[in-house]
């Protein structure tokens, strides 16, 4: 069985960093108002791919595929379609990395080294308007938000306009909990100077600094907040589609594997749906939870459990029969709210930032 690439080339990142590669690459940078992509030797010419080949004669494909962050409970649906062999039974070898943000994540995919990667939809909108990144969107893994913002219940945070001077956590530079957070702070009047945004990472560590008073606040995970809310210790927190509703997390390629033809990105989208129908069933969720041990050992069984129903629910808020839609009127109504924030300078057509043919193919695969 192909196992994960658990390497991954990207070094540590810092605040403000540039995330940058060679040719052909692509750099995001964050900016007092969201981020702006720095492109390189990449081509923008576009033609439609070739029809799948009919289900029981698939050639041979190989496909390469790197998450937003490391390998975790939030990544599953795609580790549960390896174990669980819906990509082999589709003929395709998919090679699975780790990633260390949503930038760095568009950064491989823009630059060849990856073949799909899973960012959130405000970065690759920003990738797409603001400098022509010849990246599209092939399918929304979940159908809300996944991120909180969380504070001490004994010093809440009630609303984005009381993190005014404030120090507020967020996952990475320049991903999308920072240009979540900026703008929310936008939509609410509050200057983005004033708030300091030290890397908190995914996990539970961003409680501990919020209980020895390093941040005031932080975006997580809603799997994590769930984690420190039931075991650590009580949170406040609101979901950031309460002042920002955008299209959450995504799958997304390049305008070069469009114009490749192949038929690769609907293999895999078959999969992942074959995954996500199995993982949302109840009675399935010991066996996931095996599936994600086997590429992070340590995940804690009982806890992950708890965490389920939680994942599901985003899967599956528009219903069973929309896994991984790719609502138009949502990525629309996104893409205002990022150009009336200044986060994006103007408005593409929505169907120069997502390609539904993948999705159409793979649901009848």
């Amino acid at each position: 069985m192909n196992k994960p690439n658990m390497s991954t080339t990207m070094g540590p990142l810092s605040r403000r960093s540039f995330l940058s590669g060679g040719a052909g690459v692509a750099t995001l940078i964050a900016t007092g108002a969201g981020a702006t992509l720095l492109l390189s030797g990449c081509s923008t010419d576009s033609t439609e791919p070739l029809t799948p080949a009919s289900s029981g004669a698939l050639d041979p494909v190989t496909g390469r595929y790197m998450t937003a962050f490391g390998l975790n409970l939030s990544f599953v649906e795609v580790l549960v379609a390896q174990e669980r062999g819906y990509f082999k039974d589709l003929n395709f070898a998919l090679d699975i990395k780790g990633g260390q943000g949503t930038a760095p994540a568009i950064q491989a995919v823009l630059g060849g080294s990856v073949d799909i990667s899973r960012t959130s939809a405000i970065n690759a909108i920003v990738a797409a308007s603001n400098e022509g990144a010849p990246l599209r969107t092939i399918g929304t893994v979940r159908q809300k938000s996944q991120f909180d913002v969380c504070s001490l219940a004994s010093k809440p945070i009630k609303n984005p306009k009381e993190l005014a001077g404030k120090t507020v956590g967020v996952v990475s530079a320049g991903g999308s909990t920072e240009n979540l957070l900026d703008i929310m702070l936008i939509g609410s009047g509050v200057d983005l100077k004033s708030v300091t945004r030290p890397i908190t990472g995914v996990g539970t560590a961003a409680f501990e600094l919020a209980k020895n008073g390093q941040i005031d606040a932080w975006i997580s995970v809603d799997t994590d907040r769930r984690q420190i809310n039931d075991e650590l210790g009580e949170l406040y927190y609101f979901n950031t589609d309460e002042f920002a509703k955008i299209p959450s997390d995504t799958y997304n390629v390049s305008q070069a594997t469009i114009d490749s033809g192949s038929d690769m990105p609907a293999r895999f989208l078959a999969g992942v749906l074959k995954a996500m129908t199995f993982a949302a069933d109840e009675a399935n969720w010991e066996q996931v939870i095996k599936d994600l041990q086997v590429y992070a050992p340590d995940v804690d069984t009982e806890s992950t459990l708890a965490s389920m129903p939680i994942l599901v629910d985003g899967w599956t808020s528009a219903g069973m029969d929309n896994l991984l839609q790719l609502d138009e009127a949502t990525w629309k109504s996104g893409q205002d709210l990022l150009v009336e924030a200044g986060v994006v300078k103007s408005a593409l057509p929505v169907d120069k930032l997502i390609y539904q043919k993948y999705l159409d193919d793979a649901r009848k695969m």
